[in-house]
């Protein structure tokens, strides 16, 4: 789920993930060692992607989808 409601608390929402990704504020990083690094934080792959496109959309990450590489926002 991508934002809470009655049944998904914020911190079980993709909204509420996006601070564990935006920690990990490297320059660059790869889309596979980002999910290596924060994979136990996130419930399923599914979960980590919505995330991932979230931040995108709200401008805070670019993702590179020809070679896996994000790189966050300034």
């Amino acid at each position: 789920m991508i934002v809470p409601n009655k049944v998904i608390t914020l911190r079980e929402s993709a909204l509420g993930r996006t601070p564990l990704i935006l920690r990990e504020k490297a320059t660059q990083t790869n889309l596979v060692s980002l999910y290596d690094k924060l994979g136990k934080e996130f419930e399923s792959i599914d979960q980590f992607l919505l995330t991932i496109d979230l931040l995108y959309i709200l401008g805070q990450i670019d993702v590179d989808l020809s070679t896996g590489v994000v790189t966050y926002a300034n």
